[in-house]
């Protein structure tokens, strides 16, 4: 049957290894099942599907339904128990014992035989886990090196070769979800007891794999601080602080913001970060509005916006709103300041979520407009000068606007 712990060098010979994770491999000693032709691929399909559904009868009808939808057959039952006795076939030609035992048929349908002698890379994951866990209070550096044995097996989704198919989804999500929670319990262990270093270590191998969780990339941040590693530990704030912004359009989180702080705190650098840019951010009560930053700020959203145009031919235009006397003649700057405070409320009211603003300087506002063409463009902001001209300025005040593509922008 199937054992959790890999095989050692005694045993290599006698057993086979399955992977799963990351990549679908089959080997016996030092072959490897399967290789490209169309025969070989339906036997690893057939393989994966088996596999996946551990102990559970399936028809002919059913397996030929879910591996091949789109072909019809005469003899579905023929057809598949044909497809079996390949299979069976391979494996004693590469002399696996008892290799008609894996492939049970009984009551009209198959099913993989999980009292045969195999490994499965899926299997150790599992058991290692639950080992781990047991023992992360009563012997927690035990259950640190279980913890990095079990991760070590996980080198990516549960067989990535049937992405589209509906049958590997449910374990792919399983495996994915042991594999994120089984990480934060090792990393909060490693936390716990001051192994820095080698938390930084398994982040690195972690992140290599699957760089979606932000917790993860927390735990590596406080690893590299703890280390003295202030320059990598910023270094890695600013990627993935700006790796979501770009993809997702998401700002740093609380708890990224923390972890800024403590990299600010240690760093010697008082140069401007990212964070710092965000710190810069005036809150607003109505948070679906746009969104007011300093110029500084604004400089950088209008550098990844551009790259994200230039990246999917995306349209972004820049607003450039200017408070003037006639002929250009400066306003007193008394009567300035509350003018421009009252015009930014009109703005606002203009604006929609995902807009930009900032106070460019003592008379002009600048606005960034993603996504719009130049007409539309052109119509928000005459719609913003109308409103600010009815709504705050005297007959002596004259404000202009003007559009540029952000492409053009430096």
């Amino acid at each position: 049957m199937a054992k959790p712990d890999k095989p050692d060098k005694t045993e290599y010979q006698k057993q086979l290894e399955i992977y799963t994770l990351g990549r679908f491999q089959v080997k016996f000693g030092e072959q490897t099942f399967f290789n490209d032709n169309t025969r070989s691929h339906k036997m690893s399909d057939l393989f994966m599907y088996l596999i996946t559904q551990q102990g559970k009868q399936t028809s002919s009808e059913t397996i030929l339904e879910a591996l091949w939808p789109d072909q019809e057959y005469s003899n579905p039952r023929n057809v598949l128990k044909n497809m079996v006795y390949r299979l069976k076939k391979t494996m004693l030609d590469y002399q696996v014992p008892d290799a008609k035992s894996f492939i049970v048929y009984s009551y009209g349908g198959y099913s993989w035989n999980s009292q045969s002698t195999y490994w499965l890379d899926t299997e150790a994951f599992e058991t290692l886990c639950r080992k781990a866990r047991s023992l992360s209070r009563s012997d927690p550096h035990q259950a640190v090196d279980l913890y990095r044995e079990a991760l070590s097996l996980y080198r990516g989704p549960y067989l990535p070769e049937c992405h589209y198919s509906d049958w590997v989804l449910p374990k792919r999500h399983y495996f994915r979800q042991l594999f994120v929670r089984s990480v934060s319990e090792l990393l909060a262990l490693q936390k716990e007891h001051r192994l820095f270093s080698q938390m930084a270590e398994d982040c690195e191998k972690v992140l290599y794999v699957d760089d979606i969780e932000e917790n993860i990339h927390l735990y590596y941040i406080e690893a590299l601080l703890q280390e003295n590693k202030t320059n990598q530990a910023r270094a890695h704030y600013e990627y993935i602080t700006s790796l979501l912004y770009q993809e997702l359009g998401a700002k740093p989180s609380q708890a990224m913001r923390r972890i800024y702080r403590a990299i600010k705190a240690q760093s010697e650098k008082p140069d401007l970060d990212f964070n710092d840019l965000q710190e810069l951010l005036k809150e607003r009560d109505d948070e679906e509005g746009a969104l007011i930053c300093e110029p500084d700020f604004f400089r950088y959203l209008c550098r990844l916006e551009r790259r994200r145009a230039e990246r999917e031919d995306l349209p972004v235009h820049l607003g450039i709103l200017s408070l003037t006397g006639p002929n250009f003649q400066p306003l007193p700057e008394a009567r300035l300041k509350d003018y421009m405070k009252e015009m930014e409320i009109v703005i606002l009211s203009k604006l929609r979520k995902g807009d930009v603003i900032s106070s460019w300087n003592d008379n002009q506002y600048t606005i960034m407009l993603p996504r719009v063409s130049l007409e539309q463009a052109e119509a928000v902001m005459q719609r913003i000068q109308n409103a600010v001209q009815q709504n705050c300025l005297d007959e002596e005040m004259i404000l202009r606007s003007s559009i540029h593509p952000v492409l053009t922008w430096e």
